[in-house]
Formats: structure tokens, sequence, C-alpha cells
């Protein structure tokens, strides 16, 4: 699916990795450094080819390109500038780590990771998750959620959604009706289970289509049921997959959206989105993002934030050619 988007950063074609070294080393010398062109070296090469080049500096001037980045940066520039050295499974593992072993889990981050990704891509997380840090991700999750929000978490880990394109209406208005009587159907408590085990292992295909049926067997839709018959960390994990299957590039868009809305701004989740999804389908979350706000996701940015870290996130964003 996401190989139908468009992204903002692509592989430089006539890429010279020794110039490239070449070019980050001449713009950390002299007083100062050189941040346009570090920039420009940035977001002028996707991922594996900034891995290349990390390669190649340490080999050519026996440093670690990220520790003259952290030497000569600071503050929101350096940690954007970092991550985009970092592979995309290092910076989504760094992101679920703190989120899960820092002060007090942060919910929102590991609902944003996790609750929007195929099969393939938690199990490598996961795996990736453990070569880095000797931990299973299912066991860090197990010891650090808790309740409803938890079983959901684990059961996306488990990695058992079904990914197969095809849809069947006929089960679909089975799952439905079940979600139905699990939840404002029943004069019982919510099943939790069931929405549970319905929205994480149906593919997304055929989730659309279940969506669809509940809206016609319950009329409403199946996110006013959920607001209604849940609340917390699970509604939240639960409206994000629905989210997900219905608009998965909005589901990108309310959180670029949402880390700048009001006072302050939440960098690391602005950072790590756009930095996870330059290479994807960025080009298509900024226009979604006009669709849903009227307002350019480019110039938000620049209203959001300031100096070089801006220039970089703009240059992102795909807002100016470098």
């Amino acid at each position: 699916m996401e190989d139908e988007f468009r992204g903002t950063i692509t592989a430089k074609e006539d890429f010279d990795v020794e110039f490239a070294a070449k070019r980050f080393h001449k713009a950390f010398k002299g007083i100062g450094s050189d941040e346009k062109m570090i920039i420009k070296m940035l977001v002028q090469h996707d991922s594996l080819q900034r891995q290349e080049i990390e390669e190649k500096y340490k080999e050519m001037y026996g440093k670690d390109l990220i520790d003259d980045l952290k030497d000569e940066l600071g503050g929101h520039f350096e940690e954007a500038a970092v991550a985009l050295m970092t592979s995309p499974y290092d910076l989504l593992c760094g992101s679920l780590h703190d989120a899960l072993k820092g002060m007090g889990t942060d919910e929102k981050t590991i609902i944003d990771i996790l609750c929007c990704r195929d099969p393939d891509e938690i199990i490598n997380l996961s795996s990736h998750y453990m070569y880095i840090y000797d931990e299973e991700l299912d066991e860090v999750v197990n010891s650090e959620l808790s309740g409803d929000f938890k079983r959901l978490i684990r059961g996306l880990i488990a990695g058992g959604r079904d990914m197969e394109d095809n849809v069947d209406p006929a089960n679909a208005r089975k799952d439905a009706q079940e979600l139905y009587d699990a939840g404002i159907g029943s004069n019982a408590d919510t099943d939790e289970a069931e929405f549970i085990r319905i929205l994480n292992t149906r593919s997304y295909a055929q989730l659309k289509e279940i969506f669809d049926a509940y809206d016609s067997i319950a009329d409403e839709t199946i996110e006013a049921s959920i607001e209604k018959e849940f609340s917390g960390d699970i509604k939240t994990g639960l409206l994000a997959i629905v989210q997900r299957v219905r608009d998965p590039l909005g589901f990108y868009a309310e959180r670029l959206n949402g880390a700048m809305a009001g006072a302050g701004t939440d960098d690391k989740a602005l950072i790590r989105i756009l930095v996870s999804r330059s290479q994807i389908d960025l080009a298509d979350i900024r226009s979604r993002y006009k669709e849903l706000y009227s307002s350019d996701l480019v110039e938000d940015i620049k209203a959001d934030c300031s100096g070089d870290y801006c220039k970089l996130l703009v240059a992102l964003a795909g807002g100016e050619s470098q």
C-alpha cells in the first residue's frame, strides 16, 4: 500500500559517498559549523545513503559523524539531525524504549508507533528491539502496561493480523454484528476482548468492510460507539486503529497537527513522524494535512519552530529544495 504514496526524501542519483563525507567534514571545520551545508547533505540523501556516509566518514577521519553532529549542533536541531542519521528501526525502537522505560509510560507514543503498522513491520521492530536492548518488547509491555490497553498492545506485537487483500463481505457483516453485540447492542458490560480480537487480527482491507457494515447495523459509526463504550488509553488505541484503516494519511496529519497545536511543541513526536515518514508518504501526508486543516504543513512548521531546526524540518517536509 505504501508504495503508492510519495515521500519527500529520495536516494541521490549521482551518489558519491566519499564526496558526501568530505562535505560533512568541511561543514564542521573552522569557527562555527556550516548549518546550511549540513541540512543540504541530510535531506539530499536517503537513509541507506546516510548510513554509508557515516561508515565512510569514520574510515576517512577516524571519527563518528553522529558524535561530530552532537558536538557541533545543539537543541532540537541536533536531535533532528541525529534522528536522520539513525536507521528507521533504531529510531522507532529508541522512541518505544523511552516511552516504556522513561519516567512513567508514554502511551501516546506507544499508540502512534504500534497501532498503525503492518505485522511484518511490528515483527521487525520487536526483533530489532531485542537486538538493541536484549529484552523482548512483549515482556517489557507486559511489565509496564496494564488492563485492556496492555492486551491491545500485546496483541499487536504478536503480529497476527491477516494481510490478505481479499475482502469477504459476509464475514465482515458477521464481525460487525459481533462488535455491535459486544458493545452498544448489549445490555451487559462492554466485551473489550471482542473489540481487541477483531481489530487486531483482521486485515486492514477487511476492517474497512467491517466498519462500513457496522455503520449500517448500528446506525452510527464505529468511532462513535468506541467513544461511548471505552475510555482512556484503550479507547485511544482502538480509535487509532480505526483511523489507520479509514484514513492512513490523516492518521499522521492529525498527529503532526497535534504536535504543534496549543502552547508548546511536542518536538519528539514532530521529529519522529517527519523523519520516519519522509521516505514513505510524507508528501501525501502534507497534502492530506492541507485538506484537513486548510493550512500548509510547512507554514505551520515555520510558525511553530525557529532557527536551523525549523529550516531542517521545512526541508524535510518538502518545503524548500536544498
